[in-house]
């Protein structure tokens, strides 16, 4: 069984379950409705061994013991029930399957009793909840975070630990991509996180419609009309004519800013001031292009008609994180019936990520010792990364560890092989994932400062008719309600 994004992970996993407030109206931090997990011994871990079988007695349940060396109680904190658990079980060198299914309790190696606390919310809303247990006192030791608003805790001397502290070095980190290490700093170049696992992306494309109004072959072929932002406007356009509109080369404006975005030259803020360049026309202008030459669909990311249009043949292509590749996890309806085998895999015009995740450690943990432990044979562990590999499709962030998986010509599954005739689309997300570079690049504005200029490209500038000032405008306006610590001028 595969992991991630599974209904029944989310129904079988004990575990203490923060319902959402928009979802169900209760207090995540207040609700009666919580439960404990109590975790038995666990084996001892180093972080380079393969994960071996837990003993019989980790998986019996706890009566007595031993007075933990530190706190009684790590605590863990996601708003997810996907990845934490998975981690877990991996740290505690048992089955993640048995670990989710079981309702015997589970200890940490140093003796704490294991609480996981999440929200069961999306990555967005996940801060706000973060903020309220971090000012209720709550018990919290480790937490995950995403690149779009790490920083916000990263930047808080008082929410995150230097991992320095737990004895990380820059040999330990050298093998990981450098873009992940780049997002897991503060604005002072602290190392405060770290990612287990890498989220590039490519260019996942029909072969027959490529065939059909291009003439391609093979995923070179297809790469050398997509090599950069010009050739991938010139084959949108190309596309639009020979099919008379029928179909588009890229899925959406969204997908288009996510890749180019991440080609940035420069920090969207420099000293506190706004300071978008040339670039944000250069890519309104290309957009406003394919918007009316039908090179890009007009439909919305997670849209229905976004799911289908990979499948009814109005869109060519789609830009795809690594996570994409799960069956069914994505919008291109790549999986099963005739669709099968009908898609291959190139680099794209942009090296670029969309997503990821990584973990904090909060200062006031009393529990170093497994947080140490744990985001050691979460991120340096190479057995334990391989073994992730097999559980979600996240590239695992350790390079030479992809090298390795490409040689072996690993697939999350034999049907996301069979989608793409088996090519080994890894070596697309490894030469991507080591082109990416964030360095000085990255600020606590990004995520708000990028969802403003796509949204008002698409609705102001292209869906009204606006002229380019007029869409300015409206980006400041919007970053003025969103951002108001940043001078907007």
């Amino acid at each position: 069984m595969k992991l991630r994004k599974t209904a029944a992970f989310v129904t079988s996993l004990s575990f203490i379950a923060a319902v959402s407030l928009s979802a169900c109206g209760h207090d995540p931090l207040t609700d009666d409705a919580v439960e404990e997990v109590i975790v038995p011994d666990a084996p001892e871990i180093t972080t380079e061994a393969e994960p071996t079988e837990a003993p019989t007695s980790a998986t019996e349940p706890v009566t007595e013991k031993d007075e933990p060396a530190e706190g009684d109680t790590f605590t863990i904190v996601g708003w997810n029930p996907e990845d934490a658990p998975i981690l877990i079980a991996n740290w505690l060198g048992i089955d993640a399957d048995d670990f989710i299914d079981s309702e015997k309790p589970y200890r940490s190696p140093a003796g704490a009793d294991i609480r996981f606390v999440c929200f069961n919310t999306g990555g967005y809303d996940a801060p706000d909840y973060y903020d309220r247990m971090f000012n209720s006192g709550d018990d919290i030791d480790v937490y995950l975070c995403e690149p779009d608003w790490a920083l916000r805790f990263l930047n808080d001397d008082s929410r995150s630990l230097p991992l320095s502290r737990l004895d990380v070095t820059s040999g330990d980190i050298a093998d990981m991509y450098p873009y992940t290490v780049e997002q897991c700093r503060d604005i002072n170049g602290v190392l405060k996180a770290l990612a287990w696992d890498a989220s590039p992306g490519c260019f996942m494309y029909r072969t027959d419609l490529a065939d059909q109004y291009l003439g391609v072959k093979t995923p070179d072929e297809m790469q050398s009309l997509v090599s950069d932002w010009g050739h991938f406007a010139d084959t949108a356009e190309r596309v639009a004519k020979e099919s008379e509109k029928k179909t588009a080369l890229a899925d959406s404006l969204n997908g288009m800013w996510n890749a180019y975005s991440c080609g940035r030259s420069a920090p969207y803020v420099s000293g506190g001031t706004l300071e978008l360049s040339d670039e944000i026309k250069d890519f309104a202008d290309m957009a406003k292009k394919l918007w009316d030459c039908g090179g890009v669909t007009h439909n919305g990311q997670w849209t229905d008609d976004w799911y289908t249009a990979g499948t009814d043949g109005s869109c060519m292509g789609y830009f795809v994180p690594s996570w994409g590749f799960e069956e069914r996890s994505f919008a291109m309806g790549i999986s099963g019936g005739d669709m099968s085998g009908k898609w291959a895999v190139c680099n794209g015009p942009q090296a670029y990520y969309w997503g990821g995740t990584m973990l904090a450690v909060n200062p006031e943990s009393d529990n170093m010792t497994d947080s140490r432990d744990l985001i050691r044979a979460s991120v340096f562990d190479t057995g334990n990364l391989r073994k992730y590999a097999s559980q979600a499709s996240y590239l695992p962030n350790n390079m030479s560890l992809v090298e390795e998986l490409t040689a072996e010509c690993f697939t999350f599954s034999d049907e996301v092989s069979s989608n793409i005739s088996g090519q080994i689309y890894y070596a697309n997300l490894d030469s991507n994932a080591r082109a990416i570079d964030l360095s000085g690049k990255i600020t606590e504005y990004d995520a708000d400062i990028s969802a403003a200029v796509v949204n008002a490209i698409e609705n102001i500038y292209l869906r009204d008719g606006a002229d380019w000032n007029e869409t300015m405008g409206f980006i400041k306006d919007d970053l003025s309600s969103a951002c108001p610590g940043l001078d907007i001028r």
